[in-house]
């Protein structure tokens, strides 16, 4: 093969690795850290004792689009969750898409037949100019 044929071989192949290395999330994504605080006073973490009327987890949802919710994220409940919980957290990679988006925590439980109850999506909630990786500060 010619150098020049080589060459262009080479490049292409190139090219063609740092498109699929771009259009991977995790090398333009953003790192995101979402926390909360909670009250588990009135309603209690479910466990195998507790399974009714209990917080099983939480959902961290992109809600920019609310008639089309993503879930990003389901976050278990912490270790003796009992009484006022502070800095419950998350942190994880994010985007595309990005520009402003709507983030949400929704607190997801059991009512008294044991069937999933979310919390309001508009309780908890925070706009984030999510940026790409390479041009965040």
């Amino acid at each position: 093969m010619r150098r020049g044929n080589w060459l262009v071989l080479v490049t292409i192949a190139l090219f063609l690795a740092l498109g699929v290395a771009l259009s991977n999330k995790h090398v333009l994504g953003a790192r995101v850290t979402v926390s909360w605080s909670y009250d588990y006073t009135s309603q209690p973490a479910c466990d195998g004792k507790n399974i009714a009327i209990c917080i099983d987890h939480f959902e961290i949802i992109d809600y920019t689009n609310a008639e089309r919710p993503r879930l990003l994220r389901m976050v278990a409940n912490p270790e003796h969750a009992v009484g006022a919980v502070d800095n419950i957290s998350e942190t994880f990679i994010y985007g595309p898409p990005f520009g402003l988006r709507t983030i949400v925590v929704v607190a997801v439980g059991r009512d008294k037949r044991g069937s999933r109850v979310s919390s309001n999506p508009y309780a908890a909630r925070k706009e984030l100019d999510i940026r790409p990786r390479i041009l965040a500060r």
